[in-house]
């Protein structure tokens, strides 16, 4: 079995709701918010639901599901990477959150002294280069030459990052259900909510392992995508998931024997209860040789989908958002290790694609 790339290409608006609910009774005036690029909760469920389609499925027929699909908690044989998102086929990933703007010019944030606070003695990130005014690049996208740049050890250029305005527009739209018999609106069911609409040459890019060799997948298909059964037009076809990563530096020890690397998300960080989320937020992803330091988080978020089987949201859980970094001192003689994690899946929902990570690398400021 083989990776295969699947490329979604939205046909109008797209709505992926966030963990905001639709609450009857409120009125227009509170709106409920979509997120963008959506989670894999969202597009698995398309993934599989066009796979049991083609495969005689229909809604309804249980006993009809394709049992390589999984069920309502697992992906049975299936593997999924993504999703990435990609502007005129090359992809752009949230930006890493050990980066501070200002007018298009960059400085890195490091480990600084310890000092004391609500965690004990640590070391808070400091900006590498003042700059007067800057700020976390919120709602910023880096390419994958950017990336790299970052995972060097260096900063991007402007030229390399893309706003989300850049790459969406927000539509918002005000709805109302209407009483079949009488025509007319049903009391307390008016609602409000934003719809994306993604530029032209803007793909989401979702990479699938484990489907039948057996099985005579379309490369070209139609399908429903998200709330309101939006449409998206797909293509398959193969592609492995190393394809949009940069490449991992080159790890060596400092002059002081210690090897000092960082780790990234790149997609959500799924770690389980949020009792794991708190430890994971302070001593990073589980797996990683090597001694937390500091770290660059993002806020926690909330995520949730839809049960197709129930016809229901499935219950939210909080996710540590891409971009988060960890700073980390280790030792060189797990150079290689560490360096095999790139692009690895370190999460409790590793088979979703959630905690994917990249590796870079970090110098200790010269004193």
């Amino acid at each position: 079995m083989n990776w295969q790339r699947w490329t979604f290409r939205a046909l109008d608006t797209c709505f992926f709701r966030n963990s905001s609910p639709f609450n009857s009774g409120e009125g227009g005036y509170t709106t409920t918010r979509t997120i963008f690029p959506p989670t894999m909760f969202t597009i698995q469920g398309a993934i599989r639901t066009s796979l049991a389609l083609e495969r005689g499925w229909l809604p309804g027929e249980e006993r009809l599901w394709p049992k390589e699909l999984g069920g309502p908690n697992d992906l049975g044989e299936l593997k999924l990477r993504g999703p990435y998102l990609c502007f005129e086929d090359q992809p752009y990933f949230s930006m890493p959150l050990l980066l501070l703007e200002k007018d298009g010019d960059f400085t890195r944030l490091l480990p600084g002294e310890q000092v004391e606070c609500d965690l004990g003695y640590v070391s808070l990130p400091v900006p590498q280069r003042p700059i007067e005014g800057a700020k976390v690049p919120e709602g910023c996208y880096i390419s994958r030459d950017g990336l790299a740049a970052v995972l060097e050890g260096g900063t991007p250029t402007k030229k390399d990052t893309k706003r989300s305005d850049e790459l969406w527009v927000e539509e918002s739209r005000i709805g109302l259900e209407r009483q079949d018999t009488t025509r007319t609106a049903l009391e307390g069911h008016l609602y409000n909510c934003v719809h994306i609409r993604p530029r032209p040459k803007v793909k989401l890019v979702v990479f699938v392992l484990g489907i039948p060799g057996k099985w005579q997948v379309s490369n070209q298909r139609i399908l429903s995508l998200g709330g309101e059964s939006r449409l998206a037009a797909v293509e398959v076809e193969a592609g492995e998931p190393a394809q949009l990563l940069p490449p991992p530096p080159h790890l060596t020890g400092g002059q002081d024997g210690k090897l000092r690397f960082t780790v990234t998300l790149i997609t959500p960080g799924c770690y389980g209860e949020l009792e794991d989320v708190e430890r994971v937020i302070c001593e990073g992803p589980p797996g990683v040789p090597g001694r937390c330091i500091s770290a660059c988080i993002g806020k926690v978020q909330q995520i949730g989908g839809w049960d197709l089987l129930n016809r229901q949201p499935r219950s939210l859980i909080s996710v540590v958002p891409p971009g988060s970094t960890w700073f980390y001192e280790g030792d060189p003689q797990y150079a290689e290790e560490i360096t095999k994690l790139h692009g690895q899946c370190l999460s409790s929902r590793e088979a979703y694609g959630f905690g994917q990570i990249v590796i870079g690398k970090w110098e200790e400021e010269k004193k």
